[in-house]
């Protein structure tokens, strides 16, 4: 990857501060290293207005992107793209029919399980294609779950229609979303920091867990589940769940060479996947089906052109006259709140995808993500489909599952690269000999100034009423040895981010294609024409698991996550993080109980009668990180706690 592809990365680091690196000098070169090695003159984020005159934002995206587009396609044909597209394709599946089958109890099957697999099939090939970040992944959330589910309660309380009233909110919608694309709203998502971003990617995350152990907790206390049942579900279960994390922890072991051990680990959920279905099999061939009576993956006998209902009860094409005047100007409010709510989960994912250790060279394009996005939205509307955007939890294990890691990213720069990173690497080095030398000229005269002290206190005519010598109080104080190490260490840890240099089993680059993501659904679809015996033979045990899997390895890195156990953290193994450096420690947790306050408030929030606006309550983060900003916390302490992506 060249130099200059970095040069927007290197932008996003966040500020250091002296008291990060152990004093004044570090914090001068640090600053000049980090100067060296943004180098460039890239378009940077901060330049951005936060909106555009009609259609420029777009056209620009779409100047941009459009090169890439080959690249896009060719660059899919990988060993990586398989292991990735085995890995989502049972992902995918396991999202759509865990949300679809709790939306189908929501609104008695008006919307289902059916619905959904059909849609993340049919709208997820669509997507990639048209979209500006293909390495995000289409599909249903928990967020737009629940407000799928507060509306179709909001209108059930004032005798609405719900499909109806649901098609014309998703047209709205669309429309928001169509202006959102051509006067590039999202472009206001930049001011949004880590505060939001990270809880809203927790939430996420709690909701995947949530819905993973409630399965399993169900397995024990439905009376209706057998003993053996039970037993068979929790084995398979959490089986898939640790091999899943066993494998995917191999990377960082000692077995094997790198090569080796990142080619299983790549492959990690998969194996999982495989080994737990044939347990369950074996299972049920040593003791029977009817003592091993697992739970396995619905489908509809009608055939998938079959909604789950059946189209003579619920056909597909949503009767839009079906609705009064009060309904129709209700669904303007439904369709503007899901706005809000589809703004912050499209862009905060796309923007987590798009985050700086990721090492993303093609850049993103967020209005044709809302243009694509609203294309979709108004299809799944006219069908009675769930809306969906570009899901958190798949998209990032999409985008880390093509992540290349240590040596594994090819050598892409010229030899002007390979000669500017050398003179770059020079100039730190440079700095980082006269921080050595600044210490050896700073010792050198309070040396000398503490030698003729000695001298002139032992050499003292004291009958001629000599007085003792004393060391000049204006000489500078002589810094340790410790200190110039820690200095040294600091500073070369920050040239080797900021170069973009590899280390260990770091991110070194990523696979960005269009492929994979086509793929996954592409197989989806075929599954659900071709393959449906074979899909119903699936254990529901182990989607739940890999459910349990890609929400809690969604976790990792996520600071949010990474603070709530600093309580309990040893002092002496704090993470190596900027937050940690806050002084007085106090401040950081009662950052992390704010954070979690909004977390419940919001859960809570989703799960009440009034759950339609909480969207609202997501839109307002951003304003009272804004307010603690002012009230709470000094801008040092802001940037060590809540800097940018």
């Amino acid at each position: 990857m060249s130099r200059d592809d970095h040069s927007q990365e290197m932008r996003d680091l966040p500020s250091v501060h002296p008291a990060e690196i152990g004093g004044k000098e570090a914090a001068s070169t640090v600053s000049e290293a980090t100067d060296v090695a943004k180098g460039g003159n890239h378009h940077d984020d901060e330049n951005v207005p936060l909106w555009r005159p009609f259609g420029r934002g777009l056209v620009e995206d779409l100047k941009n992107k459009l090169p890439w587009y080959w690249s896009d396609i060719k660059d899919g044909f990988q060993l990586k793209s398989i292991a990735t597209v085995l890995y989502l394709f049972w992902g995918c599946i396991a999202n759509a029919v865990a949300f679809g089958s709790v939306l189908g109890r929501a609104t008695g099957g008006v919307i289902g399980a059916t619905e959904t697999l059909l849609a993340t099939a049919s709208l997820g090939m669509v997507y990639p294609l048209l979209c500006g970040q293909p390495l995000t992944i289409m599909g249903a959330t928990g967020p737009i779950m629940a407000y799928i589910m507060a509306l179709n309660t909001l209108a059930g309380s004032l005798g609405i229609n719900f499909l109806p009233f649901y098609a014309w909110s998703g047209i709205f919608l669309s429309a928001f979303l169509f202006l959102g694309s051509m006067f590039s709203i999202s472009n206001a998502i930049k001011i949004v920091t880590r505060f939001t971003e990270e809880l809203f990617s927790v939430l996420i995350s709690v909701i995947f867990i949530y819905q993973g152990m409630f399965y399993f907790i169900q397995l024990f206390i439905n009376s209706e589940v057998s003993h053996g049942e039970a037993k068979a579900g929790i084995l398979v279960g959490l089986l898939t769940f640790f091999v899943a994390l066993s494998i995917r922890a191999s990377r960082d072991g000692r077995l094997f060479n790198q090569w080796f051990r990142n080619k299983v680990a790549d492959f990690a959920p998969v194996i999982a996947i495989i080994l737990g279905i044939a347990v369950a099999w074996i299972l049920i061939g040593h003791y029977g089906i009817t003592r091993v009576d697992l739970d396995f993956l619905h489908m509809t006998e009608g055939g998938i052109f079959e909604t789950t209902l059946g189209t003579e009860t619920r056909p597909w094409v949503v009767d839009l006259s079906d609705i009064g005047p009060g309904g129709l100007a209700l669904s303007v409010l439904g369709g503007f709140l899901g706005f809000i709510l589809m703004y912050f989960d499209q862009n905060i994912t796309v923007r987590l995808v798009n985050a700086r250790q990721h090492r993303l060279k093609k850049g993103g394009g967020y209005d044709m993500d809302m243009m694509a996005l609203c294309f979709c939205t108004i299809l799944l509307s006219l069908v009675g489909c769930p809306w969906m955007v570009s899901a958190t939890v798949p998209s990032l294990n999409h985008c880390r599952s093509l992540c290349l890691i240590g040596n594994e990213a090819p050598t892409e720069e010229t030899p002007e690269d390979k000669d500017k990173l050398e003179a770059d690497s020079k100039l730190i080095l440079e700095k980082i000999r006269t921080m050595v030398e600044d210490r050896q000229d700073t010792a050198a005269p309070a040396q000398a100034a503490t030698a003729a002290a000695a001298a002139g206190q032992a050499g003292v005519d004291l009958e001629a009423g000599g007085r003792p010598a004393t060391a000049n109080p204006r000489l500078p104080t002589m810094r340790s040895h410790i200190d110039v190490v820690k200095e040294v260490h600091d500073t070369a840890k920050w040239a080797v981010e900021m170069l973009a240099l590899p280390t260990g089993t770091g991110i070194t680059g990523c696979v960005e294609q269009r492929v994979t993501a086509f793929t996954i659904h592409l197989l989806i679809l075929l599954a659900l024409f071709f393959a449906r015996p074979a899909l119903a033979a699936i254990p529901m045990a182990v989607l739940r698991g890999l459910f349990l899997y890609s929400g809690y390895t969604n976790l990792s890195g996520n600071e949010f996550w990474e603070r709530l156990w600093l309580p309990i953290t040893d002092k002496n193994k704090r993470p190596d993080k900027s937050y940690a450096k806050v002084v007085p420690m106090w401040r950081v947790h009662i950052w992390t109980l704010i954070q979690v306050v909004m977390l419940v408030g919001i859960v809570a929030l989703m799960r009440s009668p009034v759950g339609f606006v909480f969207p609202v309550f997501i839109g307002l983060l951003h304003p009272l990180r804004i307010a603690l900003g002012k009230w709470m916390y000094n801008k040092e302490q802001l940037e060590k706690l809540d800097s940018h992506f």
